[in-house]
């Protein structure tokens, strides 16, 4: 019974050692978000949420990335029940390439994806504003990570984001955001 365990013991330590001389083929990032314009046309504002993203290297510089953000602005008049409010996510993959030197990886990405939006006008949930919920969202950006250990970084990245969205009113078409800006920030976790 001593042997065996001594054995697993052996075992684990030895795969930890290896481990630490592989580089991680999985990158969870979860951090705070920006957006410099409100899509949904419910706040004059810039939006703020969160953003999070799991990347899978095929090998050293190649991946895969999928990524995820939510924000919920809005916007009150001063009245009780009313006032404009909205939920969007947005769901996008791509490719992504990187480069490791030091403890410093930049890389760059293009995103390929879906953007919902759930608009709450004057108080009336799901009150129809644009022709549809979902939009083909598309986008590219990079940024980099700053290793602080070997299973832990920080992360600073920049995107570009296209969609769709159409409003159902023709006088407010020159108020429809197609173009974003997303700033985001966090701490990235490799295995």
């Amino acid at each position: 019974m001593t042997r065996r365990l001594a054995g697993v013991f052996a075992v684990v330590m030895l795969r930890g050692f290896c481990m630490g001389q592989a580089p991680s083929q999985v990158d969870f990032f979860g951090g705070f978000s920006y957006v410099n314009r409100d899509i949904s046309l419910s706040s004059p504002n810039a939006l703020t949420g969160w953003n999070a993203s799991a990347a899978f290297r095929v090998n050293h510089h190649y991946g895969v990335v999928a990524d995820f953000s939510g924000y919920y602005p809005g916007y009150n008049p001063g009245c009780i029940g009313c006032g404009d409010h909205a939920k969007i996510y947005t769901f996008l993959f791509g490719p992504q390439v990187s480069i490791t030197r030091g403890r410093v990886s930049p890389f760059a990405r293009f995103l390929l994806g879906d953007t919902h939006m759930h608009p709450t006008i004057g108080g009336i949930p799901n009150y129809v504003t644009f022709t549809c919920n979902n939009s083909l969202t598309y986008g590219a950006g990079g940024g980099v990570d700053v290793g602080l250990t070997h299973w832990l970084a920080l992360r600073g990245q920049l995107d570009w984001l296209h969609n769709g969205f159409q409003t159902l009113d023709n006088q407010r078409r020159f108020e429809e955001i197609h173009n974003v800006a997303r700033i985001s920030t966090g701490v990235v976790s490799r295995f």
